[in-house]
């Protein structure tokens, strides 16, 4: 081969590797859309956050609460409905289990589960759950919607509505979440042994009260689906100096303390409980709507500083066929 066969030779395999090169760049230049479990395991949003301080956040939510007769009205009908219904299918107490009816998830979700099996054991339990579930997330996500109205300083109406819609979908995953941590939680436990079993119940609390407050909050504020939702949770969750991880702990702890607390009026079995069993029940249920309340009021304040997923990547344009 000679010298000028060489050179045109090397000048053609030079074109065909710089194309090449060329094809391949965008895809691999183009960012790669980042699912739920990216968004989990994803490292902390860097900076200082303009988050409230917990105290600050839980005067907010209380304030909230109280000041709007609505929700507190609502709150206490939402739990008297729910005994009469638990009431008509058999259920003989004990009443305290209903200090947790309006939880957040997945501490509601245990109320669930353990109100299901109460009423049609561990079978008919398993698909009643899923019923309790199902209403669990409509209430969710009718206060939800009407206490982000009340933080955008307008009072609940029809647009309260359209929020409620929009944030359903959110609250059933969440919800659905929440039975499936629990599930999990429960199979681990006795692997593990006893020493571990309460451990682990109540990291799965905490992690789903640390990582999916704020989903309903995002969907009702700002219309996002349900992986979006979700994703932009735990991105706002994980933002350092927030403190979310610490509120979460504490409202777990005494969520579960005021729950099996022994001696409390309401702990018998019973379908008529004492005026003070009612008095517990109902002011622990308005502090669990205030809790909603308060992860409403953090979310809102940082929504800006919430930095959005990679955006979607679009895929390559298939090549035409020759005719």
């Amino acid at each position: 081969m000679t010298n000028k066969n060489k050179n045109k030779r090397s000048r053609s395999e030079n074109r065909v590797e710089g194309r090449s090169a060329s094809r391949s760049a965008p895809a691999s230049q183009a960012p790669r859309r980042r699912g739920l479990l990216d968004s989990i395991f994803a490292p902390r949003v860097a900076g200082a956050t303009s988050m409230p301080r917990i105290r600050t956040s839980l005067a907010r939510g209380a304030v909230t609460v109280a000041s709007t007769p609505i929700l507190t009205v609502s709150a206490i009908a939402i739990v008297a409905i729910e005994w009469l219904g638990a009431l008509a299918l058999g259920f003989e107490g004990p009443f305290t289990l209903f200090v947790t009816a309006l939880a957040l998830p997945p501490v509601g979700t245990s109320f669930d589960a353990t109100l299901s099996t109460a009423l049609f054991g561990l079978r008919g339990g398993f698909f009643a759950i899923l019923g309790f579930v199902a209403l669990r997330a409509v209430v969710q996500a009718l206060l939800v919607a009407s206490i982000v109205e009340v933080l955008r300083s307008s009072p609940p109406g029809r647009w309260t509505m359209v929020r409620t819609l929009r944030t359903l979908p959110v609250t059933l995953a969440i919800s659905l979440a929440g039975v499936g941590l629990l599930t999990l939680a429960s199979l681990l436990g006795p692997l593990l042994g006893p020493a571990f079993a309460l451990l682990i119940q109540m990291g799965a609390l905490v992690g789903g009260v640390y990582l999916l407050s704020f989903a309903p909050v995002i969907a009702a504020d700002e219309g996002r689906r349900i992986p979006d939702s979700l994703g932009r949770s735990v991105r706002a969750a994980r933002m350092a100096g927030s403190g979310n991880l610490t509120l979460a702990a504490i409202y777990v702890v005494a969520s579960i303390a005021v729950l099996v607390v022994p001696g409390k009026p309401g702990s018998e079995l019973g379908v008529n409980p004492l005026v003070a069993a009612w008095v517990i029940v109902l002011v622990t249920n308005l502090l669990h709507l205030a809790m909603q309340a308060t992860v409403a009021f953090r979310y809102l304040s940082v929504a800006d500083d919430v930095p959005e997923g990679a955006p979607k990547r679009q895929p390559a344009p298939r090549a035409r066929g020759r005719r």
